[in-house]
């Protein structure tokens, strides 16, 4: 397969949701995007919980295609082996749904700040969720992603690490 994105390393995007999983978090105080060394978002924090980006693919422009197929695959290939590589450390997965964000109007102050923050940049892909694992500072639940805000929007894959359980809305069940 031609690589379409950005370089993709299993073994530095598992080091990079460790250090995310033993970065302390925020108890409190308004969400705040990490600084970045380039242009762009690199991650946020807030009350709670810490997002970071794993993984980008180059944006894409003009209507879907044989190139956007290739890096929707790519993509999805890219995130089932940070998956697999997951489970091998903390054993399978359970998926939580953002349909709901995307079925109604959701007020971000009746949920987690960390669901407010994806939100707002558009990233409503399914959340695989491991948790509670272990870290330095007591239990957490660690989640990644893969989204893509438009068509022509490069495919973004994240991480989050949370002290409060992800759940489900009870309206995407």
């Amino acid at each position: 397969m031609k690589k379409t994105g950005n370089p993709f390393d299993v073994t530095d995007t598992v080091a990079a949701v460790d250090a995310l999983l033993g970065a302390p978090l925020p108890a409190n105080g308004p969400t705040q995007g990490e600084p970045s060394g380039a242009e762009g978002w690199s991650g946020s924090h807030g009350a709670g919980f810490r997002l970071r980006l794993l993984w980008e693919s180059r944006s894409y422009v003009g209507v879907p295609g044989p190139e956007w197929d290739a890096a929707q695959a790519e993509a999805e290939e890219y995130l089932a082996a940070l998956t697999a590589a997951l489970a091998e450390r903390w054993g399978p997965h359970r998926e939580v749904s953002m349909r709901a964000f995307l079925l109604r109007e959701i007020d971000d102050e009746s949920v987690l700040p960390l669901f407010a923050e994806l939100r707002a940049f558009d990233l409503y892909g399914e959340l695989a969720v491991w948790g509670p694992v272990a870290s330095p500072s007591g239990p957490r639940w660690v989640a990644v992603s893969l989204s893509q805000c438009d068509g022509d929007a490069p495919h973004l894959m994240v991480a989050a690490v949370t002290d409060v359980p992800i759940e489900e809305l009870e309206e995407a069940r």
